[in-house]
């Protein structure tokens, strides 16, 4: 091999290597699920549901190198899953909140996940603040509940440690705030 062709050989490496290191554009898909889902259903067969977005800036993802995307529709993706269910632990959903035995309003305060990497592992960090708001007849009752999750994985970090750092924190959370006794308390007023 002559000098000229090692020197390209070395450099085309040398470059192969380096963006590997440089983490690609990741995007998590949100897939949560809630434990113990049923215990309400006993004073509340019939529910509203909406979910909104009150992030201040809900383009943080673009304005942040190290945040991980989110789908566009994540609030909407998010309330076709909560509804789902719901449906699936027996309440019947319905769209007009003054005719359901309880309607619920998920605020999402703060969503994020970002990632930091280093040489060998990169560490997932997810935040989440949502404030639940249910209205039971000419009641109402409101509390902010927040997540945190954070995990290691190896480089490079993908889609799928993405997704499921996310899933595992808004699972928990989700699961928190339905089988919270203070909810549980005010619905079966």
């Amino acid at each position: 091999m002559n000098l000229s062709l090692k020197k390209t050989f070395i450099t085309l490496t040398a470059m192969a290597i380096l963006s590997g290191c440089n983490p690609a554009i990741l995007k998590y898909q949100l897939d949560p699920e809630i434990n113990n889902l049923d215990r309400l259903a006993q004073d509340a067969k019939i529910v509203a549901l909406k979910v909104t977005d009150s992030r201040v800036n809900n383009s943080a993802n673009t304005s942040n190198q190290n945040a991980i995307a989110g789908p566009d529709n994540e609030t909407k993706q998010l309330q076709d899953k909560l509804i789902t269910l719901l449906k699936q632990n027996g309440y019947k959903i319905i769209s007009k909140p003054l005719l359901a035995d309880v309607a619920f309003e998920l605020e999402i305060t703060k969503l994020t996940l970002t990632i930091e990497s280093s040489t060998f592992k990169s560490v997932i960090r997810g935040n989440s603040e949502i404030k639940l708001t249910a209205n039971k007849h000419s009641l109402q009752w409101s509390k902010i509940y927040r997540a945190t999750r954070q995990q290691e994985v190896a480089n490079p970090a993908n889609d799928l440690d993405a997704t499921g750092v996310i899933n595992q924190m808004l699972t928990k959370q989700l699961s928190g705030i339905f089988s919270d006794p203070d909810l549980k308390g005010f619905i079966s007023k």
